[in-house]
């Protein structure tokens, strides 16, 4: 689908194919490039977004799950419409500013297992650190 433009970038919705241990599978991603050069990717989260879950996994073509539009509402509701194993039509909801944080906050793909061990390994501590300063700063509050 034609990507939502945002403050931050342009959203992209996308999909495709991705190996896992239970075979090969179709779906969605989303990344973000940057608002003035649209071919420069600028954020472009590990995994994937969306994949076939349940009934989704089954049908004609089955593992698969497409999209071919979305809808950005003014009250900033995101409607993605989507289809399963060439059989099913879906729609999703969710909210532009839930997108945007999993886009910009969702580290890239290492590659390697141990390098996104090692990536999540990060944020897990830097959390940690960010809540270890919150408790001080109430502490002192009271």
């Amino acid at each position: 689908p034609a990507p939502l433009k945002t403050t931050f970038g342009w959203l992209h919705l996308a999909h495709g194919v991705r190996n896992t241990a239970a075979g090969l599978r179709y779906v969605l991603y989303l990344f973000m490039t940057d608002p003035h050069e649209v071919t420069k990717v600028i954020y472009q989260p590990a995994g994937y977004f969306m994949a076939p879950e349940g009934e989704e996994r089954t049908g004609d073509v089955s593992n698969v799950l497409f999209s071919n539009g979305w809808i950005l509402d003014d009250d900033g509701t995101v409607y993605i419409y989507y289809a399963s194993s060439d059989t099913r039509l879906h729609v999703a909801t969710t909210t532009l500013d839930q997108l945007l944080d999993y886009v910009m906050n969702t580290g890239t793909d290492g590659l390697r297992s141990a390098t996104s061990v090692e990536r999540l390994m990060n944020i897990i501590n830097g959390n940690k650190l960010v809540a270890a300063t919150r408790r001080t700063l109430e502490k002192k509050a009271i």
